[in-house]
């Protein structure tokens, strides 16, 4: 990304620099332009008719020589931070802030000034292209705003003593949010701040941008890249929406399989991608409490209104690099703008399962 910057100028005594930037955005070369070519007051030109060709060369020259400054990542994020503090600071606190709307607000109650709406659906966000070993030990966080606050929504954050390991084979980041449904009547904004844990902290910045996502497109992918790597982030654009939180998976009959490892995941019918809400490939630690319930890493989905919501269990084992079902089931839900629905399924005989789904219209404004 380019930002705009101002040329330094001053007297006959000072002299003009030129930076000159490569597309990553790092500078890469400063050049002076001596004395002898600047134009001094006395010989400014007020008149088209009066200009030489001399003098149009010399022009030309200068024009060619200052050319605007590109702004490193941090610059641009440093600059892109002062502008919304200025912009929301007043109304929504602290640029860190995280939003503290809750994705369930007209599940109890139906007299609050909530809608079914627009809403943007993101599926997965995948490291592609890094120009690093790999496997990756991937930290930091990805977030996006919208203009119902203005505040920190978080898809992804991991400290640098709990990276994420990814590899070429599974370059996907595993999602924890969003918290809420995204709104999307204005443009969102995406927050991408990633590192990859090494030997010296100072040295592991993988990529740090924004990406503003004005719509029109029903479903696309997102790309962001420096020299170290790609970002891509699938999304889709889903209208008239509920969200659906699901509140609980629970083992209600049976033990998951020993040594299985496990997914739960949905989708709403408007598109052929997964969400995934928990993917445990070792089968010796599911992440299960004493209540039966499995943890999930991601419970809040938008949904159409006039769609279904299809909650998919899988159990696998994994033979050669590759999966092997060995019990799966598929519960499916009917949105509403309130209330909480239920429904059950069976993991091949093994195991019997409860999912809990809360819904809730989506709030416009704060």
């Amino acid at each position: 990304m380019e930002t705009d910057g101002e040329a330094a100028g001053g007297g006959e005594s000072e002299k003009r620099t030129r930076t000159e930037g490569n597309s990553d955005g790092e500078s890469a070369t400063t050049e002076e332009i001596s004395e002898g070519d600047e134009i001094t007051d006395d010989e400014q030109i007020t008149e088209l008719e009066d200009v030489t060709e001399e003098e149009r060369a010399r022009w030309a020259k200068i024009d060619r020589q200052i050319e605007w400054k590109v702004l490193s990542e941090e610059e641009e994020m440093d600059n892109y931070r002062q502008d919304w503090e200025f912009g929301y600071t007043h109304r929504f606190g602290s640029f860190d802030k995280e939003t503290e709307l809750s994705s369930m607000v007209s599940t109890y109650d139906t007299s609050v000034d909530a809608w079914a709406e627009t809403a943007l659906q993101v599926y997965s966000i995948k490291v592609e292209k890094a120009k690093l070993r790999w496997p990756l030990h991937v930290y930091g966080m990805v977030d996006v705003r919208d203009a119902v606050d203005h505040r920190r929504n978080i898809l992804f954050n991991r400290k640098r003593d709990n990276c994420q390991i990814i590899t070429k084979m599974d370059p996907y980041l595993l999602l924890t949010g969003p918290s809420r449904a995204i709104v999307f009547l204005d443009p969102a904004v995406f927050e991408i701040n990633l590192k990859v844990k090494g030997e010296s902290e100072d040295k592991e910045a993988l990529i740090h941008q924004t990406y503003w996502c004005n719509g029109g497109s029903r479903l696309g992918v997102m790309s962001c890249s420096n020299k170290r790597c790609k970002i891509n982030l699938s999304f889709m654009e889903l209208e008239e929406t509920v969200q659906a939180t699901v509140m609980s998976v629970q083992i209600i009959g049976g033990s998951w399989p020993s040594d299985f490892a496990g997914q739960v995941f949905c989708h709403d019918g408007s598109s052929p991608e997964q969400i995934v809400l928990l993917d445990f490939p070792d089968g010796k630690n599911p992440p299960v409490d004493q209540s039966g319930n499995l943890d999930l890493s991601r419970r809040v989905v938008s949904v159409n209104l006039h769609s279904k919501m299809k909650v998919t269990i899988r159990g696998y084992s994994v033979c050669g690099g590759l999966k092997v079902t060995v019990g799966s089931d598929v519960v499916s839900f009917t949105p509403g703008q309130s209330g909480i629905t239920e429904g059950e399924c069976d993991l091949g005989g093994l195991c019997q399962l409860k999912i809990k789904v809360a819904w809730s219209l989506l709030v416009v404004l704060e």
